[in-house]
């Protein structure tokens, strides 16, 4: 088998030029560079040439009737390549203008070859070569010539370029073009909404180039391509590693479950205002924080606001951006050119070594990029800088107001490996913002929409499950062989001997029966038992609750000092029923908490909370106690006085271990409170209704109904202090 043989190839000097010959331009080829007037063929060439330049490497460079020498010397001077020093060796400048105007192919072909001859170039250039075109008395004579110049400069195994004002039309019908070697073609048009310059190799013998049209800038270093298709590969994944990218973003990691994979992109999409650039910008300084460089690519707001922003949240951004952990990158969008800015973004985030990324936002970015397609590929180069980086990057974008989409487009969400929905919702007055984890790849993820909140301090997200298992499993079984006091005299022998630990016990009752002063005595015993326990007003703030403690004798005031009872007063106007388990697990887990009262659990069902989310909070709520190990009491307020037909009006009893039904109960003329132990699972219970007393020493359990009622008068003691909890709380 034949061994293959390599074409050497030419480094043009050209940023990007050389991966769209796959390698450089092959030498020893004859090459037309085309383009109209302006579009920047001599510049390219010239840029080509003085790269090259050197005493082993010459150069010679031939004028025609386009331009004279002086003047394109003149030009070459504002370009940073331009070294007048080559000129010494490297660089020779011929005008063939007056052999030209004579009309004398034959001398300005000699003239060339004697050149040739002398000095033995490695490149040649004739800037332009269409002169020739123009001047010749017929195709024959213009095919003769280009053919013994073409021959002869391939025998000289120079690589040469051949300038000219062709068309598309020429280059079927000019006889230039069957002898080349390979055809540049240069133009510039409006595209995108500006006037921009496009480079594309249309032919090149021997060489697997590049076939597409890429845009180009010319500075004062020169041309500079930009070839993000050739430029911006996608490289192979290392072996994979347990470690995953940790936001420290407030509650966002639960969400993520164990993390974002080095090499993923998300996608935070959402309407303007729900928080796009703040949790970007958190993700960002959160890093940094953790010893992770972020880079941010903003064009919208300038560095100045996001340090601004920064600062109101109480960060400090500014030491993290002196100390080199985080850079911000501003691009005002009129400035925007994608092809460009894509590789800027890619040596930015080499050169910092970046481990985070935020393009703030992607939908500005490509704002200009109206077809799909394209917008799809562009994230793809986004996302493979991302991953050739091994960052985790966070790709804001807009999408419009009342849509269903995901994205702008329609199509980002498929290239990147994550979605993040941020979206916000009118309830009453106020509106409410929330996040919910769309799609990650390789990572189970909590599922859902959660509500957020933007405050000092940044973000704080609240996970409607909190941290218990992704796979949904049943709660831990109640420990049978613990009972636990309940606090009320004359109870626990009701209940079988107390109650069981780790066990939830709703106590559904009429206003102003006694349940609040049932979960008093319910913490009162367990701090007796030097069992922490937490108090969730809903309803009554501390200083009430302490007060009413203290009409009735009992030391809970004592115990907060201990600090064996907290009392956590939450305001149902300011938090809602989605924030409130993760509000609740942090103070538990703080207290380290063996009992919990919720008073009262309906404060959580508002007019912006449907029956199905309260259960499901209110159940996800129990199964949190019982993984904690906290045997917890939740009361409920019911509609009914005194109706015993129904426990609960959401139908709540199926998430309950224990029920206790107070009610309303006509006695001698007054109203009595009563208590019927509806439910005790795994427990013998006693059914009858007991009337209940308020007393010094708090609430006690007195003798039933059914012994009232069957002697024909009722004993005074029976019906004692009957309605005295109204008035002592009260009081």
């Amino acid at each position: 088998m034949m061994k293959r043989i390599e074409i050497p190839r030419l480094q043009t000097g050209v940023p990007n030029l050389d991966e769209l010959f796959k390698g450089g331009l092959p030498k020893g080829s004859v090459t037309a560079v085309c383009g109209p007037p302006g579009s920047g063929k001599t510049t390219l060439t010239q840029q080509i040439c003085f790269h090259n330049a050197s005493a082993a490497h010459r150069v010679l460079a031939f004028n025609t009737l386009s331009e004279p020498t002086a003047k394109t010397l003149r030009h070459l001077q504002q370009f940073s390549f331009f070294d007048p020093k080559k000129f010494e060796q490297g660089v020779q400048f011929v005008d063939l203008g007056a052999m030209l105007r004579l009309r004398s192919f034959d001398a300005a072909f000699a003239l060339i070859m004697d050149h040739l001859k002398q000095v033995k170039p490695d490149i040649v250039v004739i800037d332009s070569f269409k002169a020739f075109d123009d001047l010749a008395t017929s195709k024959e004579e213009l095919r003769k010539f280009g053919y013994e110049i073409a021959v002869n400069l391939m025998a000289w195994e120079t690589t040469a370029l051949l300038l000219g004002e062709y068309g598309p039309a020429d280059y079927e019908n000019k006889p230039l073009f069957s002898i080349v070697d390979g055809l540049l073609v240069l133009s510039q048009r409006v595209s995108q909404g500006e006037q921009q310059r496009f480079f594309r190799i249309v032919k090149m013998r021997g060489t697997d180039h590049s076939r597409d049209e890429h845009p180009f800038l010319i500075t004062s270093s020169g041309l500079e391509m930009f070839a993000p298709r050739e430029a911006i590969k996608r490289e192979s994944i290392p072996e994979k590693s347990q470690e995953r990218c940790k936001t420290h973003i407030t509650k966002l990691d639960e969400l993520l479950g164990p993390g974002i994979p080095w090499g993923s992109s998300l996608l935070l999409s959402g309407v303007a205002g729900t928080g796009k650039t703040v949790l970007s910008l958190e993700f960002i300084y959160r890093g940094a924080l953790a010893g992770e460089k972020g880079i941010l690519f903003s064009f919208e707001e300038s560095e100045e606001r996001l340090r601004a922003a920064a600062k109101g949240l109480g960060w400090e951004l500014d030491r993290e951006i002196d100390r080199g952990m985080v850079e911000i990158v501003f691009i005002p969008q009129p400035d925007i050119m994608v092809e460009a800015h894509l590789l800027m973004i890619r040596e930015r985030i080499k050169a910092m070594k970046a481990r985070r990324v935020v393009i703030d936002s992607v939908s500005v970015f490509l704002d200009k990029v109206t077809d799909p397609q394209l917008s799809r590929e562009k994230v793809f180069h986004l996302c493979s800088i991302v991953q050739n980086a091994q960052a985790v990057g966070f790709f804001p974008t807009d999408i419009p107001y009342g849509s269903h989409q995901v994205s702008r487009r329609g199509v980002e969400e498929t290239v990147v490996d994550g979605v993040i929905i941020l979206s916000s919702t009118e309830e009453g007055l106020e509106r409410e913002r929330y996040v919910e984890v769309y799609k990650l790849r390789n990572t189970a993820h909590l599922k859902g929409r959660h509500a957020m909140a933007i405050g000092a301090g940044g973000v704080s997200i609240f996970p409607r499950y909190g941290e218990e298992p992704r796979v949904e499993s049943p709660p831990p079984a109640l420990e049978a062989s613990t009972r636990l006091g309940s606090g009320t005299p004359g109870l626990d022998g009701l209940l079988g001997g107390g109650l069981l630990r780790r066990s939830a016990t709703l106590v559904s009752g009429s206003a102003g029966v006694g349940k609040s002063l049932f979960g008093i005595q319910f913490l009162l015993e367990g701090a007796r038992a030097r069992e922490p326990g937490l108090y969730v007003s809903m309803e009554e703030g501390p200083e009430q609750l302490l007060a009413s403690a203290e009409a009735l004798g009992l030391p809970l005031r004592a115990q907060l000092d201990a600090g064996l009872i907290q009392v956590l007063y939450v305001s149902r106007e300011h938090l809602r029923a989605g924030q409130f388990l993760t509000v609740l697990s942090d103070q538990l887990k703080a207290l380290k908490a063996s009992r919990v009262v919720l008073d009262a659990a309906t404060q959580l069902l508002t007019a912006h909370t449907s029956i199905d989310e309260f259960r499901h909070v209110l159940y996800k709520l129990v199964v949190r106690f019982k993984t904690l190990g906290i045997t917890s009491v939740l009361t409920l307020e019911s509609s009914s006085l005194s109706s015993m037909e129904r426990v609960t009006d959401q139908g709540l009893s199926p998430i309950a271990d224990n029920l206790l039904m107070l009610r309303y109960r006509e006695a001698s003329g007054r109203l009595a409170p009563t208590l019927t132990v509806v439910k005790t699972r795994g427990s013998g219970h006693d059914r009858r209704t007991h009337f209940m007393t308020v007393e010094q020493g708090g609430l006690r359990i007195g003798s039933s109904v059914s012994e009232f009622l069957a002697p024909p008068s009722a004993s005074p003691e029976d019906t004692k202090h009957v309605s005295q909890l109204e008035d002592t709380r009260r009081g």
